[in-house]
């Protein structure tokens, strides 16, 4: 109830827009922690962010966008969920852009992104419309042009991103996966932190 009534009095501040900058600045200090800042997010940019993560409360992460848990974005990553239409007379956003008044809707395609739980994204990503999924565990080395979806626990890199290798081989690939360390709560996290630095404890985390 509490956070309800938080968060509308925050939706009706934010429509101005320079106090929508200072909430922000203000929420985004406990972001790692933040449930009214992921509940503005949800309600008002219609973007949800799991439990921990950090970095992707900015103007540069569309609408639809869904991050998963622990996930940690660098500074400087641009996700695009659409392209000026190519194959027309003009590339122009007046051909497809409501906001500029010659189109009474889109007429280009939107894509959403949905962001598994602990990827790391480095800085100066960015991450094209035809790329939809990166699994869970990924990573994704910093200045990269992602261009197409990223496996679970891969690494990958350069312009366009291609495959460097696994962070792990399959058996403790899927030891993580059944452990699901990205749902831990905070003291389930710290019970656990001694076990998670190495490799052949992995299957000694317990949930």
């Amino acid at each position: 109830m509490m956070l309800n009534m938080k968060l509308k009095v925050i939706i009706f501040l934010s429509k101005i827009i320079f106090l929508e900058k200072i909430i922000l600045f203000i929420l985004r200090r406990n972001q790692i922690y933040s449930k009214t800042l992921r509940a503005y997010f949800k309600k008002v940019r219609n973007i949800e962010v799991g439990t921990f993560s950090y970095g992707c409360f900015t103007k540069d992460i569309p609408n639809g966008t869904i991050i998963g848990n622990y996930c940690s974005f660098a500074d400087g990553i641009k996700i695009f969920n659409g392209n000026h239409g190519i194959d027309w007379a003009t590339t122009h956003p007046f051909l497809y852009n409501t906001t500029l008044g010659l189109v009474e809707k889109e007429t280009i395609n939107r894509y959403k992104l949905v962001v598994g739980h602990d990827v790391w994204i480095g800085g100066n990503v960015i991450i094209l419309p035809s790329v939809t999924k990166i699994g869970n565990g990924a990573i994704i080395g910093a200045g990269s042009v992602v261009t197409k979806n990223v496996e679970p626990y891969s690494i990958v890199a350069g312009n366009p991103a291609t495959h460097k290798r696994f962070r792990f081989e399959r058996e403790y690939i899927d030891i993580l996966e059944e452990k699901k360390v990205y749902n831990l709560t905070k003291a389930e996290f710290i019970k656990n932190m001694d076990k998670m630095y190495d490799i052949n404890l992995f299957h000694k985390i317990n949930n």
